[in-house]
């Protein structure tokens, strides 16, 4: 009994431990469920928290990925500025490294300039701009990314403001950048830091004394001529080319006149390609005949006194340099285009302050190139002029242009007998010849009416006469010029006409007197044909007359100004399009050049001249003191009785190996042939000694082994003959139609240092050029031994300028 009631009251018992047991493990499996959530939330929490972390980081990536092409950007124009525009006159023993050291401190201070003008606020280059900064950011613009539910921000923090620290030595640095990123849930991520903009170690090319020789494919003392013929084929040119005077030209020029000089003569029906090669150096102008062709290929820079045209067609695709004008004479259906970039580069100014006038302080007893004491400001000012009917002028590709001169009025060409002793300035750096009916005294200023403008020849004689001038009102308005009177225009007041005698034999008056307005001021002279080209009537009756030159299929092309990288001009520019009969004057940029822009046209004018001397730029490397095998001075390459041939090639010593051991060609002059070992395939050099004899021919037969000719007299090239090498020549160079003379570097380079390998002389052509034994070094782009760098030619990793500092995240 007692058994059966204990066994009940254990029964009882048993169910509370299994009501406990129950319990216990129903809690631990609820702990064991709650750590695994928790830890689940707080990996899905930290999960997110990275994920924001990550997102704020990005966006600070693409705020350093967009400083990383501002760097770039402006590493380029500060590289471009350095090697464009910069230089200076250093002692040329230490010329190379000094150069080096002056263009590093001028590229970081353009870098750091060009680099704060991008990134400034407003104008204030204390502070850089968060919108621009902002603007970098990618995040917004894609797909996933939900602008109404989270949010990413570069600001600074609330006590700081975006400070930009900028020094030559280290940069530029964005400090108290704040990135902030806040997701849909709103979980921010916060990161503070400034950002250092380095400046790239940028490698300028090293300047060389020596002239790139193996890719320069002629040198004609005494210039080029291009024969044409009524069925005439292109001739090309593949080199580099220095072109002096053509005697021709330079025997018949006059006091007045002493710039009509001519280095390159095409004549009629010619057509020349320079089609690659690095420069195209001519002392004089480039005269392009009636019917003939010139063109010049993007990669080749042209620099000449001017280029001629007479109802022919010229391009420029590369680079163009020209002292004086580009000039469309009187004719017809000429067509000119001009691409790339183009530099007008002479003016009086800095004309009169370079080397060309100068000849540098230290070099006694040799005139200047050019006498520019007495020179008409005139003749070496940089302009283009339009004198022919159906011409069309093309510069809508030119993507840099500098006009730094104006146009005149050439009386002093028209008759300087009767008393044109000077030019007549205009207001336009780019116009055509009509334009000048505006610069005519009006009829309503000559208060005598007995005078008129024009008169007779006879009729003004007879009023200086009597001691009698033109009686002009000065005080008058007139209605074209804005109601402006003589006075207020800004003319020479005290001789505010300009006599202007015309011969007219036809007439039988002898011809008759203009009377032009007189301006001193350029900057007065603009503003005029500005006022006058505004007002509906003179602008209809000029573009009438213009009409005239133009058809509708002709015209002017020029872009708005804010269409081109670089736009200079010292007078207005005038367009015409020729179907709708409108023209349009844009404005002058810089009547009044700058300090900087004056420098930057001297050292073009200095550049110039140095090319004409030894076919390099810097006239700081040309060599003082050229030495002989005595060891004794022969010359100084900066004189201005200096050419291209002469300070490349020591001519004594060639004459008289060839008088020693040349022979007497068929022609009557002494030439000498090297020809190279087997190796090189019988590879030739002629050295021929024709001063004042026949010229030295090269026929088909002729051109396939030779590869170097040097000579003193006239080279012929006869049509259809392509020559690969080198011509130096002291005389001129004709080629005739369809000849393509060819650079030929490595082959040029084994003739140049090759030994005679027929008679076993100790000799080579090397020999015979002045420091020739550098030249074997290398001294060409070619073959891969450069003398320094460029910056199209080097890989910068523009990642390392652009650097995280004080990075904190919050």
């Amino acid at each position: 009994m007692n058994q059966i009631s204990n066994r009940k009251k254990n029964q009882g018992f048993s169910l509370l431990t299994v009501i406990v047991a129950v319990a216990f493990i129903g809690i631990l499996g609820l702990l064991i469920l709650y750590i695994a959530m928790a830890n689940f939330q707080m990996k899905i929490t930290d999960m997110k928290g990275k994920d924001s972390f990550y997102t704020a980081e990005k966006a600070l990536e693409e705020v350093r990925t967009g400083l990383q092409e501002d760097v770039g950007e402006a590493m380029s124009v500060a590289y471009i500025k350095v090697l464009e525009t910069y230089s200076k006159d250093s002692d040329v023993s230490s010329a190379d490294a000094t150069l080096d050291e002056l263009r590093q401190a001028s590229f970081k201070e353009l870098f750091v300039k060009e680099l704060v003008s991008r990134l400034k606020y407003g104008s204030d280059t204390s502070q850089y701009s968060l919108e621009k900064l902002n603007g970098y950011l990618d995040l917004t613009n894609e797909e996933n990314f939900d602008e109404t539910k989270e949010t990413v921000l570069i600001t600074n923090p609330s006590d700081k403001s975006p400070k930009m620290v900028k020094d030559v030595k280290n940069g530029v640095v964005l400090k108290n950048l704040k990135a902030i990123y806040v997701d849909a849930k709103g979980r921010a991520s916060i990161i503070e830091t400034d950002i250092r903009l380095g400046i790239p170690k940028i490698q300028f090319p090293t300047p060389s004394t020596l002239p790139d020789l193996m890719n320069m494919i002629v040198v004609a003392n005494k210039g080029i001529v291009c024969e044409g013929t009524e069925t005439t084929q292109q001739t090309v040119i593949q080199g580099s080319v220095y072109a002096g005077l053509l005697d021709e030209y330079k025997n018949s020029q006059t006091a007045s006149d002493g710039f009509d000089n001519v280095s390159v003569d095409i004549k009629a029906g010619a057509k020349l390609s320079v089609s690659s090669g690095d420069k195209f150096v001519c002392q004089g102008n480039i005269n392009v005949n009636n019917g003939s062709t010139f063109s010049s290929a993007g990669t080749v820079s042209v620099w000449a006194q001017g280029i001629n045209l007479t109802s022919a067609t010229v391009e420029l695709l590369g680079k163009t340099y020209l002292s004086d004008d580009l000039t469309v004479n009187t004719g017809k259906n000429s067509n000119v285009k001009i691409e790339g970039e183009y530099y007008g580069f002479g003016s009086a100014d800095s004309a009169r302050e370079s080397k060309i006038a100068h000849n540098s302080d230290d070099v006694e007893g040799i005139t200047p190139v050019y006498d520019y004491t007495d020179r008409l400001d005139s003749s070496l000012s940089s302009a283009i002029v339009i004198n022919g009917k159906n011409t069309t002028m093309d510069l809508s590709g030119v993507q840099k242009m500098m006009l730094a001169g104006k146009n005149y009025i050439a009386s002093t060409k028209i008759n300087s007998a009767r008393g044109n002793n000077s030019d007549i300035m205009t207001g336009e750096s780019l116009t055509v010849k009509g334009t000048q009916l505006a610069y005519l005294v009006p009829a309503e200023l000559i208060a005598d009416g007995n005078q008129t403008n024009p008169m007779s020849y006879d009729q003004y004689m007879t009023l200086t006469a009597d001691n009698k001038t033109i009686d002009i009102a000065q005080n008058t308005p007139v209605a074209q010029w804005g109601n402006q009177t003589l006075a207020q225009l800004g003319v020479d007041t005290a001789n505010p006409v300009q006599e202007v005698f015309y011969n007219d034999n036809a007439s039988g008056e002898g011809g008759f007197v203009y009377f032009y307005l007189n301006f001193t001021d350029s900057t007065k002279a603009a503003a005029f044909m500005q006022t006058y080209y505004a007002s509906e009537t003179t602008k209809s009756n000029i573009d009438q007359y213009l009409s005239f030159y133009f058809g509708a299929d002709t015209g002017v092309k020029v872009n708005d100004p804010q269409a081109y990288l670089r736009y200079i001009t010292n007078g207005n520019v005038l367009s015409f399009d020729g179907e709708k009969q409108n023209g349009h004057l844009y404005n002058a940029t810089d009547t009044s050049a700058s300090k900087q822009l004056k420098e930057e046209q001297v050292r073009y004018q200095n550049m110039w001249y140095t090319l004409n001397r030894k076919m390099i730029s810097s006239y700081d490397l040309l060599n003082k003191a050229v030495k002989d095998g005595n060891d004794n001075v022969d010359h100084d390459e900066r004189q201005s009785n200096r050419t291209v041939f002469d300070n490349l090639v020591n001519k004594t010593g060639l004459c008289k190996f060839i008088e020693d051991k040349g022979k007497t060609s068929s022609d009557g002059y002494k030439e000498y042939s090297f020809e190279s070992d087997s190796d090189d395939a019988g590879l030739k050099a002629v050295m021929a000694n024709n001063e004042g004899k026949a010229p030295l021919t090269i026929d088909s037969e002729k051109a396939k082994k030779l590869r170097l000719v040097v000579c003193t007299g006239d080279v012929e090239i006869g049509a259809g003959v392509t020559f690969n090498g080198i011509i130096m020549a002291q005389g001129k160079i004709t080629l005739g139609s369809g000849a393509q003379l060819i650079s030929s570097p490595l082959e040029a380079a084994k003739v140049f240092q090759a030994m005679d390998s027929q008679t076993g002389e100790s000799v080579s052509p090397k020999n015979f050029f002045w420091e020739g034994d550098k030249y074997v070094l290398g001294n060409t782009t070619t073959t891969g031994t450069t003398s320094g760098s460029n910056l199209a030619d080097s890989t910068y990793d523009l990642a390392e300028c652009v650097t995280y500092e004080n990075w904190k995240k919050k």
